[in-house]
């Protein structure tokens, strides 16, 4: 049965009011195209009654946050009589902004003339500021990782100019603070004798930082991160405020292995600038000049004219040499050293026996690969392999040398040298990190000889094979040069697991180029 036009037209006008999107009509025949009508969907998003909208174009929902260019987008789909969408950001009645999606569509009569305009509203302003922080988070990260890429090879090209420690480093700080999200940099370097850290570069603070010291006994942010080695973030201390600066702090170890060799501390330029992606940055930033610093010692422990002599005393069992007299009971003496084809450090310890029996080699010790006995007498030499990443393996990548150690009694006293510049806060540290009861005995400055014993064998080591590195070692630390000999060859190349023969052509092919490079 047919609708009378009446009801239809009424059941229409319902279902505009009661629809859950704004509906709007214009008469593009009233000057100005306005508004003839709008459903109740509309006063309740926009909060405007009908009577105040009625009559009026509907740009008075826009402010100044509305983009002209979706504006214009709008305008020449109703000049051009087409359908047309956008996203505006029109305000409430109260003044509140949203993100409105406008359809405007021409409604056409029975001649194809357009006689008004229909207009759908959503507000999407959830959708849209979503879409909005989205984008803007990856326009952050954008910048942090173009800021990464800078920062990083910058700092990187500054060390690998080769120009002293601290012009280095003052570059490098001067780098970080010119950075964007950055107000100020400081690295500071530890003092053995004060127990401080003191400032070793400093950029972009109001004020001279020279005299500015931190106590690494402290709980500030930088005594923390030395002391634990990771990145703190904190409130900025009161020698690091700056006016224009309300951010925090952010304290970075600059640590290589074992070795902390100092602290790069940062002032973030606001309350967001140093994010947990921020510390990232710097952590890399100060595992990098940690890096160059330890490649530099020690390139320098085997050139420096001045070394520091350091000499300790280490009375835990947990440190092999201990673990081994004690097994043995008896007294240890470091030999020599020598490197292994295969990068592994080898030692020649000696057992100084009194009243006991032959010591044999323990079943295992922590830090040692393998022991080998090499002769017998009132001393015993052992050859012993050390594991990857020992102490002594520690010490090397410090620039330090192992030039003597004496156990006795659960006591271990060793000298280490270590380039001057280095000082022995770093040896004593790591030290104190690995055993208990560490106590250093003396620290003494002196001139490296033009030509060091070190340079000498490492020139030698370089033409002998490793069995006949093995070969001239044994010989010479078990005695086998010594009348009455220490040791026999038939024991020597047992302990090689070789025949006497074999033993006796190695031996003589290393005593030919030692003679040659002295001789020679």
């Amino acid at each position: 049965m047919a609708v009378p036009d009446a009801i239809d037209f009424e059941l229409k006008e319902r279902a505009m009011d009661e629809a859950p999107v704004g509906i709007t009509i214009t008469d593009p025949d009233r000057p100005d195209n306005p508004l003839i009508y709008v459903n109740e969907s509309f006063e309740r998003m926009t909060g405007y009654a009908a009577e105040e909208a009625l009559g009026r174009n509907c740009r008075f929902l826009q402010g100044e946050g509305t983009d002209p260019d979706a504006v214009a987008e709008l305008r020449e789909g109703i000049a051009a009589a087409e359908p047309v969408t956008v996203e505006l950001r029109n305000y409430r009645r109260d003044g509140e902004p949203f993100w409105n999606e406008v359809t405007v569509a021409p409604l056409r009569d029975e001649d194809g003339e357009v006689t008004h305009f229909v207009g759908f509203q959503v507000d999407v302003t959830r959708r849209k500021e979503a879409q909005l922080a989205l984008s803007a988070e990856r326009e952050r990260l954008d910048r942090l990782v173009d800021r990464i890429n800078g920062l990083l090879a910058d700092v990187t090209e500054l060390l690998m100019q080769g120009v002293d420690r601290a012009e280095t480093e003052r570059a490098i700080v001067e780098r970080v603070a010119a950075t964007g999200a950055y107000a100020a940099a400081w690295i500071g370097e530890p003092d053995l004798a004060r127990d401080e850290l003191v400032t070793s570069s400093a950029a972009g603070f109001d004020g001279s930082l020279d005299d500015f010291t931190v106590d690494l006994d402290g709980e500030s942010p930088v005594a923390r991160a030395y002391a634990r080695e990771t990145v703190v973030r904190d409130d900025v201390d009161e020698a690091f405020a700056l006016d224009r600066a309300t951010g925090h702090l952010a304290a970075v170890p600059i640590v290589y292995g074992d070795a902390t060799y100092g602290v790069l501390a940062v002032v973030g330029v606001d309350a967001d600038a140093l994010d947990d992606r921020e510390l990232v940055v710097l952590e890399s930033v100060g595992k990098t000049i940690a890096t160059a610093i330890n490649a530099a010692r020690s390139r320098r422990g085997l050139t420096a004219d001045d070394l520091a002599e350091l000499e300790f005393a280490v009375g835990d069992s947990s440190l092999f040499p201990v673990a081994l007299a004690e097994a043995w009971d008896c007294r240890l003496e470091l030999r020599g050293s020598t490197v292994a084809d295969d990068g592994g450090l080898r030692l020649f310890v000696a057992a100084v026996r009194e009243q006991m029996a032959d010591p044999e080699p323990p079943a295992e010790v922590e830090g040692v690969e393998s022991v080998t006995r090499i002769g017998g007498g009132e001393t015993v030499l052992f050859e012993l392999e050390l594991a990857p990443r020992s102490v002594v393996d520690r010490l090397a990548e410090r620039g330090a040398e192992l030039r003597s150690l004496d156990v006795e009694s659960g006591v271990a006293e060793l000298t280490v040298t270590v380039p001057a510049e280095t000082g022995g806060r770093v040896i004593l540290e790591l030290l104190e990190d690995r055993f208990d009861d560490v106590e250093l005995l003396a620290y003494r400055e002196q001139e490296r000889r033009p030509t060091t014993r070190t340079a000498f064998v490492e020139q030698l080591e370089d033409q002998l094979t490793e069995r006949q590195s093995k070969a001239l070692y044994s010989a010479f630390y078990s005695g086998y040069y010594d009348d009455p000999r220490g040791a026999s060859g038939d024991e020597l190349a047992e302990a090689m697991g070789v025949s006497r023969q074999t033993f006796h052509q190695h031996l003589r092919a290393a005593e030919r180029k030692l003679l040659a490079a002295v001789l020679g």
